[in-house]
């Protein structure tokens, strides 16, 4: 029927009282329709009708209705029973009565239709959470196959061939189940006792227990000296020491890393293009190598610093196979105003068992 006819003598009330109490509560998703026979006879004898509830239906298509059984039927095959179409104010809506049995249940209960969707979906939800608690214990060989074909054949270079790259090492298998550990699931920005997040206890133990063995090892007294442990390259080490030192567009001044120094020394291709974090963020200037015979030339090295005038000297490289002159840096340094930076990734181990 469409409410919106002028020869319509009824009328829609929506009912916001509290039903009293000998009527059935209706839950929120429910209206209540007062047909009102006033405005036809207004005589004493007609008494006005009892309201009953109606319940509001979002629109639904042929396939949404569902059966039974937990599967889908056309809406045409399943039972209309108590809907009713009408229209209120040109818009169409759906009118459901509510059955007998279902007022007698709680007020608070879901819909049938929706009960009867959720039953549908629990079964599949259950299998998503196996699926996943299973991916989540499974190995990785099983979890992802062509990740770990991979590294199974970088397994076998390094086992047959040589590397002479100072800066690799083959570790043992003590530091392969560190780093494969759960600590990985803990982040841990800033330093111990001074981190942004909590539940860092554990994890200051440890870097604190780091830092203790780091002076140990090369010997350092820890009133003088401090130490940090955070980074995992040299590259990353240098640069939060040019950070902590320096502003963006200062100077620095490096060995060339065509002559065997490292990229985080600030180098430049000949082209001009800056290929690491320090070229961008600094100004370099590197010294060489004589090329007639191998080593640094500190004559000219001196000579460019003083024209230069870095703020940071650095002494080191990834693969200058010679000995260090560390007296000569140091008198330049002093002569330029420059912090000397040594560069020892490559040879710390070196260092640290007093070998040289």
């Amino acid at each position: 029927m469409d409410l919106t006819q002028p020869q319509s003598n009824l009328s829609l009330g929506f009912s916001s009282h509290a039903s009293p109490p000998h009527r059935t509560q209706i839950s929120d998703d429910s209206i209540t329709l007062q047909l009102d026979s006033s405005l036809r006879d207004a005589t004493p004898t007609h008494q006005p009708l009892p309201p009953f509830p109606l319940q509001l239906l979002e629109p639904q298509t042929p396939t949404e209705k569902p059966a039974e059984n937990g599967s889908f039927l056309d809406a045409e095959s399943a039972d209309d029973d108590g809907v009713e179409e009408i229209r209120l104010l040109g818009h169409s809506m759906c009118l459901k009565r509510r059955r007998d049995r279902e007022s007698s249940s709680s007020s608070i209960s879901a819909p049938s239709s929706y009960s009867k969707r959720a039953v549908s979906v629990e079964p599949d939800l259950e299998a998503r959470r196996s699926a996943v608690r299973s991916w989540g214990d499974a190995a990785l060989r099983v979890a992802d196959p062509d990740v770990f074909e991979i590294m199974e054949k970088e397994k076998e270079r390094q086992f047959k061939g040589i590397e002479l790259i100072a800066s690799e090492n083959f570790v043992c298998r003590a530091v392969m189940e560190a780093l494969g550990s759960h600590l990985t699931n803990k982040y841990s920005e800033g330093m111990p006792g001074a981190r942004y997040y909590g539940g860092n206890q554990y994890i200051d133990e440890i870097e604190t227990l780091c830092c203790e063995r780091a002076l140990e090892a090369f010997g350092l007294d820890s009133d003088n000296w401090g130490v940090n442990v955070q980074p995992y390259s040299c590259t990353s080490a240098n640069f939060a020491v040019y950070t902590g030192l320096l502003l963006p567009g200062d100077r620095i001044m490096g060995l060339d890393t065509p002559s065997g120094g490292n990229t985080s020394h600030g180098y430049y291709t000949p082209n001009g293009r800056k290929v690491s974090g320090a070229s961008i963020f600094f100004e370099s200037l590197p010294y060489k190598v004589n090329p007639q015979t191998g080593y640094i030339d500190f004559d000219k090295l001196e000579e460019r610093a003083l024209d230069f005038r870095p703020k940071i000297l650095i002494c080191g490289g990834s693969s200058y196979p010679r000995e260090w002159d560390y007296a000569r840096f140091r008198q330049i340094a002093d002569k330029c105003g420059a912090v000397l930076l040594c560069d020892m990734a490559q040879i710390s181990g070196i260092v640290a068992a007093k070998v040289v």
